[in-house]
């Protein structure tokens, strides 16, 4: 794993001495090794900058940036391409002859043996950017889920500016980092800022499964590869559910399987729920000593579920490590703002973040159970949107005021997911068309919150835009696939796989999800929607397919999530900070917010009125960000 960073134009928008300090932004990423490489004639100029974190051919051998043997094709890349050995096979078949024993080198062979195409014959998780030299041409491209960053910037016409972090183009000095509104206005709506924007106005994400080709100076962009679902391509025979559970196991083996080429020490992250146990049990499959797990658990009990992870270690034959923590603001804050680039209010990268902090002690590389709910239809927002069908149905008089009536008066809880909590967000959605009522399960701050919480007016569109064109991608046969298909499109790219990404290589971790291999995905999504969510059981075919090999009261316990007391943080070890950075003062200066509204949410939550704490953290998020990578000024 590694971090890349580079340009392309009529001529270098930065100075070698300056590109030298954008790549070293990345050390973390790759602290193993560094290459640097400048080309430029009278057409084009162009510069390539890597970290490198060595996984496989450990002798660097493999430094990038990487020359073909003719010296034309040059690459930086970051991620793992699973299948490159099977790939160097049949390279090596048409007469390519290698010095190395990587993946990167294989890119380069794929490219000059099929162009752009090479993009559909990758398994793997990768970004990189390929310079053609005697066509004077750069390829971008990204894993076909996201689960490794791309970061772009055009600074000035013809010119483009690409690195894996976002800090990285912020030490060019030369991108716009303005707030961008929307950006922020959706961030309020969700906690993340979904792609293609960043919270900065002159940078954005290259999305998912896209490729990107800039040439005389002119950028275009396509989609190689979109995830279909049932709905649109049937197999010719729907396997009945005891088959199609035999074939997710199949596809699960598969996926693990080759995801354990290393040259270095791996393990996994446990939870102790269905999908890290999952990835556990194939891994004990397929290895020879004992796994190496790890799982971080709280002092505060409804938030700890050691027990469950210590459960199913136990029953592999694992070396289980578990390391219990509790909120130290000194130790996680700083690094967590500096790792995150922008604006990040998903609490549970704390926990991922001291969990990767123990995994690194001990590996290099880490399995996670990642992208399982998506697949398989796991979250309680799922299981909303089943009750929502049938909520639809009840008369007006329950919908609308004697249920809402009653919910109201449920008592404010500071528990892990409380029950108020998940009704009032029921209530409050579930009447709503299929794509808002999804939105808005989802939503931590409304339209008319943030209206009130905003300063001065802005021109920005509702958040829920982004879940009707999910929703309208294609014509599914099936609700829930419309559902599945926008958690691919917003949540998982740009909070689960951001948030996976960030964590584990602050600590020069890498981190593998074998859930998002393309073919169990294609799998997945093949099967019919109530093989996924049955009734009200969630992913009803993945817990037939682990009978046997996860122990039963793991598979049908509630699944918890990886949840932080963030409500109690933010009334104890945190509120000093909390009430530093969100002072009257400070919001003032921001420019963002108006300070009496932010005061009343502090002093709602901290008398228990209103549970405010994932909106009053990803504010405090925001003016962390602020405060570190555009010194404080004013938005």
């Amino acid at each position: 794993m590694c971090g890349l960073v580079g340009y392309v134009g009529p001529a270098p928008p930065v100075s070698r001495p300056r590109l030298v300090e954008m790549r070293d932004c990345l050390r973390h990423r790759g602290p193993d090794d560094a290459g640097l490489w400048l080309g430029r004639d009278d057409h084009a100029a162009v510069g390539l900058g890597h970290r490198r974190l060595s996984i496989v051919d450990t002798r660097h051998v493999g430094v990038q940036p990487m020359a073909d043997e003719q010296g034309e094709l040059r690459v930086v890349f970051n991620g793992e391409i699973y299948n490159f050995l099977q790939l160097r096979a049949e390279l090596q078949a048409q007469g390519f002859r290698f010095r190395t024993r990587t993946d990167t080198e294989v890119l380069l062979y794929l490219y000059r043996a099929h162009g752009d195409a090479m993009l559909d014959r990758l398994v793997g998780m990768f970004a990189f950017a390929l310079w053609d030299g005697p066509r004077r041409r750069l390829l971008v491209a990204r894993d076909r889920f996201g689960i490794k960053p791309m970061f772009l910037a055009e600074p000035s016409p013809g010119t483009l500016l690409f690195a894996s972090e976002i800090k990285a183009l912020l030490a060019s000095r030369v991108v716009d980092d303005a707030i961008d509104l929307q950006a922020h206005h959706d961030y309020l709506g969700l906690n993340y800022v979904p792609g293609p924007r960043t919270m900065l106005r002159g940078i954005r994400k290259l999305p998912p499964a896209h490729a990107l080709v800039w040439e005389d100076g002119a950028v275009r962009e396509r989609r190689y590869w979109r995830q279909t679902f049932h709905s649109v391509a049937p197999p010719p025979r729907t396997p009945s559910f005891a088959e199609a559970a035999d074939q997710v196991l199949d596809g699960l083996r598969a996926a693990v399987r080759c995801r354990l080429i290393a040259d270095v020490p791996l393990g996994m992250f446990l939870s102790g729920g269905i999908d890290s146990s999952a990835v556990l049990a194939c891994m004990a499959e397929g290895t020879e000593t004992p796994v190496k797990a790890f799982t971080i658990g709280f002092v505060e009990a409804t938030f700890d579920e050691t027990a469950h992870a210590a459960q199913m270690a136990a029953r592999v034959g694992a070396e289980h490590h578990i390391e219990r923590v509790r909120p130290d603001p000194d130790t996680f804050l700083g690094p967590l703002t500096e790792t995150m680039d922008e604006p990040y209010g998903d609490s549970s990268a704390i926990p991922l973040w001291y969990l990767s902090r123990l995994a690194r002690r001990h590996v290099t590389v880490a399995l996670g159970g990642d992208g399982g709910d998506e697949l398989f239809a796991g979250y309680r927002t799922h299981f909303a949107w089943r009750l929502a069908n049938a909520w639809r149905h009840l008369p007006a008089w329950l919908r609308e005021r004697a249920v809402p009536a009653m919910v109201r008066r449920l008592p404010v809880s500071h528990g892990k997911v409380s029950f108020d909590l998940k009704a009032r967000a029921f209530v409050s959605a579930a009447s709503c068309p299929p794509a808002e009522a999804h939105y808005r399960f989802k939503e931590f701050l409304s339209d008319d919150a943030r209206a009130s919480l905003r300063a001065h007016p802005a021109d920005v569109e509702p958040t829920v835009r982004l879940f009707h064109a999910a929703f309208a991608a294609e014509p599914f046969r099936h609700g829930l696939d419309a559902v599945l298909s926008s958690d691919f499109a917003l949540y998982l790219p740009d909070d689960i796989l951001v948030k996976v990404d960030r964590m584990s290589m602050s600590h020069g971790l890498e981190a593998r999800v074998p859930f998002l291999d393309h073919r169990l995905v294609e799998l997945a999504a093949a099967l019919p929607a109530d093989y996924k969510l049955r009734g009200l059981r969630t992913k009803a075919v993945l817990k037939r397919a682990l009978r046997g090999h996860v122990p039963e009261n793991l598979l049908h316990r509630r699944k918890a999530g990886f949840n932080v007391p963030m409500a109690a943080w933010l009334g104890g070890p945190l509120r000093p900070l909390l009430r530093d950075m969100l002072s009257p003062a400070r919001v003032q200066r921001l420019g963002l917010w108006r300070p009496e509204y932010v005061m009343r949410l502090l002093d709602e939550h901290d008398r228990k009125q209103i549970d405010h704490s994932r909106t009053l953290w990803a504010l405090l998020c925001f003016v962390l960000f602020n405060e570190r990578f555009r010194a404080g000024r004013p938005a």
